[in-house]
């Protein structure tokens, strides 16, 4: 919800920027979605086999999200972004021990600028996040795959975490007001206890949409 309320927030500041036409400071606003793909590293020394060995958290994550920035003068953009990536048990170096239906999902979101240099067709930019999210972690390691039939080994956490993300990218301008960007970043996060922190990179594609 203060996600949504934040997006509004800028909406609504670049506007009154706009119709006040301050071209000195400032330049438009760009906004999107993005899809990504990437690799998750963690180890949980709590998540263990009943025999004691412990489940790892390795494998390929993906999801979707987006970002809107205020373009501020001739380099600078500030703005807000959020995301959710999933890692299931198909795609775990653990696919053999973890049951279908287990994942690790992770959502976030917060503050961004970047530096951008504007060319005639490519837009190459560097910056970073920060802000705050959230791990959930469903392991089913063993049961029946049964509907409504209880589990004889499952664990359910939460992990909540503080973020720094800093990441390059390229816009391809593909007309005016439409680009096609690519983006790669990597989370570095910090929390009290740390039990899974999201570790790993991610590449991302999507549009923009400027003004």
């Amino acid at each position: 919800m203060r996600q949504r309320l934040f997006f509004l927030l800028l909406i609504f500041s670049a506007t009154l920027f706009a119709k006040n036409d301050s071209t000195t400071i400032f330049q438009g606003y760009s906004g999107g979605m993005m899809v990504h793909a990437g690799g998750l590293f963690g180890e949980n020394p709590n998540a263990a086999l009943p025999s004691g060995e412990s489940i790892s958290s390795q494998g390929l994550t993906y999801g979707i999200g987006g970002s809107l920035r205020i373009n501020i003068k001739k380099h600078l953009r500030v703005g807000c972004e959020g995301f959710v990536s999933t890692m299931n048990s198909n795609f775990t170096n653990k696919h053999n021990i973890l049951q279908p239906g287990s994942y690790i999902r992770s959502g976030w979101g917060g503050l961004l600028a970047d530096a951008c240099w504007r060319g005639d067709k490519v837009w190459p930019y560097i910056g970073g996040s920060v802000g705050g999210g959230a791990m959930h972690s469903l392991m089913v390691v063993d049961g029946n795959q049964d509907d409504w039939t209880p589990e004889s080994y499952t664990i359910l956490n939460k992990q909540s975490f503080f973020y720094i993300g800093p990441y390059a990218g390229i816009d391809i301008c593909l007309t005016k007001r439409i680009h096609f960007t690519f983006r790669l970043d990597w989370i570095i996060a910090f929390a009290q206890k740390s039990i899974l922190l999201p570790t790993g990179p991610r590449l991302y594609v999507g549009f923009m949409f400027c003004h």
